[in-house]
């Protein structure tokens, strides 16, 4: 009985050191020639393109991803890396696009430190596919946006709610720091207030910032 206990220990050690090794491995990565592929795909963009979504085969799937043929796992993947790039993979986005959300990276909203980029990915989808068919206004679809940061190879999402469809947002520079200005509806009230997102010490900082003005022409 030892024997046969002692022969499935070792079975069951191998099975979960071969799960935690396929783990590892699991995520794919972009090489050089990969890199520099979407590179020159997008180099005549209207902004400068940093991310780009792609599946597990490196295919892109930018543009709306993924109204359509939605496959198992979409990743992030920067394709201004110098010769390799892991996927970036976030359980949470692909949450939202197993919901029916389209999904854009807002790409003129990068703002690139040493230790973390933030970005803006929106999102829609239309009121059918929304279980408590609370859309923006009746009989319209639903609106989002994420404030996220990408670091350590990793998506933090710092705030879910920060754009929606009674608002929007803007990119400001307050006393020299980048930054972003959201226009937003409290309750009950017909005045837009600002909300700001400014860089303090590496740092996307939130302040109330009073009524929102519009920009001057």
């Amino acid at each position: 009985m030892q024997i046969i206990s002692s022969v499935i220990k070792r079975l069951c050690l191998f099975l979960v050191t071969a799960l935690l090794v396929g783990s590892v491995h699991a995520t794919p990565a972009a090489n050089g020639d990969m890199l520099e592929k979407y590179r020159q795909a997008f180099k005549n963009s209207a902004y400068p393109i940093k991310y780009i979504f792609v599946d597990a085969n490196g295919e892109n799937r930018d543009g709306s991803c993924c109204s359509s043929d939605v496959p198992k796992k979409i990743y992030m993947v920067n394709i201004l890396a110098k010769e390799s790039s892991e996927f970036i993979y976030s359980p949470e986005v692909n949450r939202l696009i197993k919901q029916d959300f389209e999904i854009t990276i807002d790409d003129k909203s990068i703002i690139s430190m040493p230790k973390a980029d933030y970005l803006i990915l929106r999102m829609s989808r239309p009121p059918e596919y929304n279980p408590k068919s609370a859309g923006c206004a009746a009989g319209m679809g639903e609106d989002r946006a994420y404030l996220i940061a990408i670091k350590n190879n990793g998506i933090s999402v710092l705030n879910r709610n920060f754009f929606n469809c009674s608002g929007s947002y803007r990119m400001v520079h307050v006393n020299g720091q980048p930054g972003y200005e959201i226009r937003d509806y409290k309750k009950g009230s017909d005045q837009a207030q600002s909300v700001l997102y400014i860089l303090q010490d590496g740092q996307l900082v939130r302040k109330e910032n009073g009524p929102y003005k519009e920009a001057a022409q």
